[in-house]
């Protein structure tokens, strides 16, 4: 009997996520790059057989070439920026970087595919994004050459709900918190996102998502670091970096302590919190749970405790991929409550 594929993709504004392999009872073992995806050069290969090649996949896209991967920064140039828009999950740019993620993959088919969208826009895109997923990609395998990979069903879940699934099945809590009232939250590069669900039954009132992720936070402390620095810094991934390893950023070959332009970063991050507090509403009082996800988890804790005092926070493991590994549990949980087959679950 052929075993079913089931993959999950988590395409952030800041970075791709995706499951490479998951056998039951073992972890899921995941994988991320950046989600930028320059055209891709149609110049000679310079490295001269010296410096070794930039780990990068090469995929088209309505006749256009996009270079993404791991190494994908050093194939951007300087004026090359992040898509960051609300419709990013129908652009190009997007398909390129599921792409990029499937050839990293590996496999020769996807009988399910599970994506995630922010919540502002999941409404609005998940047909549509369904639609687009679904079918034949064609991508370069390991040894460079081009091959079609069959994906034959995708489900697009709100992206917090991810972290819901990783958090209780992992922890063997799931029978408990699914009939309990939980905020999950995702402070993710474009947007924080949160979800007010009892159990998955998302509460869309009290849901949202507010265009202050990382980014624009980031964008506030280079702005300061800018002015001490006399030069405009266009790419923060230096100072993004810093804060998340707690190590100082290098610029002009020195270290440089930025301890009190992330002070300013932390008042607009405040200020984000504020909005999904009232959001929220009622201080909380009726929340069982309060589980954060995300690569902003860290930087947002003690923010978000500042608004829920009486909460005992609960930050995922490695929360980076905590909503792709959730997704994944959830399109394994979904295929085999189904009797999963592919020939006749619609996508």
């Amino acid at each position: 009997m052929t075993q079913t594929i089931v993959r999950a993709i988590d395409v952030g504004y800041g970075n791709t996520k995706f499951v490479q392999f998951h056998a039951k009872g073992s972890e899921i073992a995941c994988s991320l790059f950046p989600s930028i995806a320059p055209q891709a050069s149609s110049g000679a290969d310079l490295t001269g057989g010296v410096f070794q090649r930039r780990n990068t996949i090469t995929v088209e896209v309505n006749g256009v070439r996009y270079e993404v991967g791991r190494d994908a920064r050093l194939a951007q140039d300087p004026s090359y920026g992040r898509t960051l828009d609300a419709d990013f999950s129908m652009t190009d740019a997007y398909m390129a970087l599921v792409r990029g993620a499937i050839a990293y993959m590996g496999v020769p088919h996807l009988d399910h595919l599970i994506l995630g969208l922010p919540v502002n826009t999941y409404a609005q895109h998940q047909d549509a994004l369904i639609k687009r997923m679904t079918g034949v990609h064609r991508i370069p395998d390991q040894s460079g050459n081009q091959i079609d990979v069959e994906v034959r069903s995708v489900t697009v879940t709100p992206q917090p709900i991810g972290a819901f699934f990783d958090y209780t099945i992992r922890n063997n809590v799931y029978g408990r918190m699914r009939n309990q009232t939980n905020l999950l939250i995702d402070p993710g590069y474009y947007t924080l996102d949160w979800v007010v669900a009892h159990g998955v039954k998302m509460i869309n009132a009290r849901s949202g998502a507010h265009s202050g992720g990382m980014s624009s936070i980031l964008a506030t402390i280079g702005e300061s670091v800018s002015k001490e620095l006399g030069h405009q810094i266009s790419d923060f991934s230096t100072i993004d970096d810093a804060i998340r390893t707690g190590t100082q950023p290098r610029f002009f070959g020195k270290q440089r302590d930025i301890s009190s332009h992330i002070r300013l970063g932390k008042e607009k991050a405040r200020q984000f919190v504020s909005v999904l507090a009232n959001r929220v509403g009622n201080g909380g009082v009726d929340i069982d749970n309060i589980i954060i996800a995300g690569g902003g988890a860290e930087f947002f804790r003690e923010l978000i405790q500042e608004k829920f005092p009486n909460h005992e926070l609960v930050i995922t493991e490695d929360p980076v991929f905590a909503n792709v590994r959730g997704f994944q549990l959830a399109g394994e949980q979904q295929v085999r409550s189904q009797g999963f087959n592919a020939a006749r679950v619609p996508a």
